[in-house]
């Protein structure tokens, strides 16, 4: 067996959760945050040490998992009041799995060097079935000696672990990873609504995409996944944080600004998501 490591997870929501669970099955210990009290209870009851604050996660891992929504609250758990910055033990690796753009990253893992904490640079790809299932993809960012030593963790939840170069460098491939994403599911959704306005019925429609070039992972997933990420494309109340699929497009068109890139596809696309007019459905009946 594997020697177990002590590992914090913070962020228990869609994929935290699940990534702890099979954490605790594989023999690790296992501290959890989360601002929600459930969660953190529930795993408390598979053997978790449930904290009362992300300095509380830091003081008992080695290497912490940061799977929270944004950049404000990545930078409330790492530099906040109740933050792990002062709490890191030594020779600490904090693993970043959110989706934030480089320059959030790469502002934390300068500031960590100072305390002598490495950063890991790890979006996620592959959602919740894979992360029950422990099959995620993950896009590294960070030097090797550092992911070697995390490896064992997380290969307990992920399948597919690719090193794409230095810290930002995760994000960088994770954004236009979530460029082509969000196209897909969008022109997915704009192509049944076309063939099942032309007669064809949706299920026939779908295995004709399966059988052509048009065919994708999202395709083949769309039966378990699709009405959450359809959900995310509705609109959403001024002020509010847009779901992720939007969050994403968002930081895509951000990353390419700095870049000087231009995209135009994605920029029409985001522009659509945001207005709520993004149209097409796989369903007559939606």
């Amino acid at each position: 067996m594997t020697q177990s490591i002590a590992t914090g997870v913070i962020g228990l929501g869609a994929l935290g959760r699940p990534i702890a669970e099979l954490l605790l099955k594989a023999g690790h210990g296992v501290a959890v945050y989360d601002l929600r009290s459930e969660p953190a209870a529930a795993l408390k009851q598979l053997g978790a040490a449930a904290c009362a604050s992300p300095a509380e996660v830091a003081q008992q891992s080695d290497l912490i998992i940061s799977l929270v929504s944004d950049e404000a609250q990545t930078n409330d758990i790492v530099f906040g009041a109740d933050g792990m910055l002062n709490h890191f033990r030594r020779r600490a690796v904090l693993a970043v799995g959110s989706t934030l753009g480089p320059a959030p990253v790469k502002h934390i893992a300068a500031e960590l060097a100072k305390h002598g904490v490495k950063v890991l640079d790890i979006p996620i790809s592959g959602g919740i079935l894979a992360a029950r299932e422990g099959t995620l993809s993950l896009m590294v960012g960070g030097s090797e000696q550092t992911l070697a030593r995390a490896l064992p963790v997380l290969r307990v939840f992920a399948n597919q672990i690719t090193r794409t170069g230095e810290v930002g460098a995760g994000q960088a491939a994770k954004l236009a990873h979530q460029l082509v994403f969000g196209l897909n599911v969008m022109a997915l959704l704009e192509g049944l609504s076309l063939g099942i306005a032309g007669g064809v019925e949706p299920d026939v429609m779908k295995n004709v995409l399966k059988q052509g070039l048009a065919n994708s992972t999202v395709l083949q997933v769309w039966h378990d996944l699709g009405p959450r990420w359809k959900g995310m494309l509705q609109p959403t109340a001024s002020g509010v944080t847009p779901p992720n699929l939007r969050k994403d497009l968002h930081l895509v068109l951000e990353f390419a600004r700095e870049l000087g890139v231009e995209l135009p596809l994605v920029t029409e696309a985001s522009h659509t998501a945001d207005s709520g007019n993004a149209v097409g459905h796989d369903d007559p009946r939606t």
